[in-house]
């Protein structure tokens, strides 16, 4: 998956919808997700990196699902 494509606006637009996602900060290695138990999860989003996100997601978040 190449960084320009389609996907990596659709996951941006569910996470920023998500409500216990607090901040999104962008960071020189990728982005970091911060939710509001406390947790934090650094990303670069690239192919493989969508299966760890959604093991994150599901585990400190409300979304259970993550469509790309």
């Amino acid at each position: 998956m190449k960084h320009s494509e389609s996907g990596k606006l659709k996951v941006f637009k569910q996470l920023r919808q998500c409500p216990e996602i607090t901040e999104i900060k962008q960071t020189a290695k990728g982005h970091m997700i911060l939710a509001d138990n406390g947790e934090q999860f650094l990303v670069h989003l690239s192919a493989r990196a969508f299966h760890p996100l959604r093991r994150w997601l599901k585990a400190n978040t409300s979304l259970k699902s993550l469509k790309f």
